[in-house]
């Protein structure tokens, strides 16, 4: 899969850009089930709601499960990837948040990057996102807000410590925009939701501003993040490094696999 040059000024200029119908509705089932396998695993990898009980996150499941092991050297995922960063790539970090019916908890207005520059020693803003929808995203069910065009702004510096928040998974809300802020920036980037039919992939920028709100509606929400990272930025450890399931140290460069997704 590549680019267009369209899609490629998309990206650069608006911070994000969406490719619709990338997997078809068989190889995101084999997905949704390779999940379902892996959030049975029980480990610091798995984060809940509030409630202690329902799935919020879930880190790094190309390393425990071979079909998310493909999945991150997809042409369809690190192609794109590739082509924006025009360099090699490894995972940083892989995610997938969750948001159940009636009531999937909200994500706090932030930025990406800042948390990793803070937590990992992350040198430079140079990581590209690139999140594929295993439900349809629409309107009803806390889809992403992005800020257009706001990741032309930089790093938009926070009062946060991660010292505040241990070694482990950091909420956004650490980092959150206030209204004030949020306000003002809406006055000057449009708020806009890009949505799709599952399969569907989003890259965006690590510097954007963006949030969700709570999904109200009968349809869950699972949104796959993968970071990928230069492997010419690769962050040095300092101190006390958080875990590997949070801070990708593999840093090999990822070979592309042009494969399908059937479960073993």
């Amino acid at each position: 899969m590549t680019l267009t040059e369209e899609q490629l000024a998309s990206y650069h200029n608006d911070g994000f850009v969406l490719l619709e119908n990338a997997f078809s509705g068989d190889e995101v089932e084999n997905l949704c089930l390779a999940l379902a396998e892996d959030e049975r695993v029980p480990g610091p990898w798995l984060i809940t709601e509030n409630d202690g009980v329902t799935s919020r996150s879930i880190y790094a499941s190309h390393t425990r499960h071979p079909v998310f092991e493909r999945l991150v050297r997809t042409e369809r995922l690190l192609g794109p990837a590739r082509q924006i960063a025009d360099a090699d790539l490894y995972v940083h970090q892989m995610k997938v948040n969750f948001k159940r019916a009636f009531g999937g908890g909200e994500w706090a207005w932030h930025q990406d990057y800042i948390v990793w520059r803070d937590a990992d020693n992350m040198r430079n803003a140079s990581q590209v996102n690139v999140a594929l929808f295993l439900d349809d995203g629409t309107e009803f069910n806390g889809p992403v807000i992005f800020l257009r065009g706001s990741h032309r702004l930089g790093t938009l510096d926070r009062g946060a410590s991660t010292r505040d928040h241990g070694a482990g998974h950091i909420d956004p809300d650490a980092y959150s925009l206030t209204p004030v802020e949020l306000a003002d920036l809406v006055e000057r980037h449009e708020m806009v939701s890009p949505k799709g039919a599952r399969g569907s992939v989003l890259l965006f920028s690590p510097q954007i501003v963006h949030g969700s709100g709570t999904n109200v509606s009968p349809f869950a929400r699972r949104l796959l993040i993968l970071t990928y990272n230069p492997v010419s930025a690769a962050p040095s450890p300092v101190g006390a490094p958080r875990p590997e399931h949070l801070v990708g140290r593999d840093h090999t460069p990822l070979r592309i696999d042009r494969g399908r997704f059937d479960c073993p």
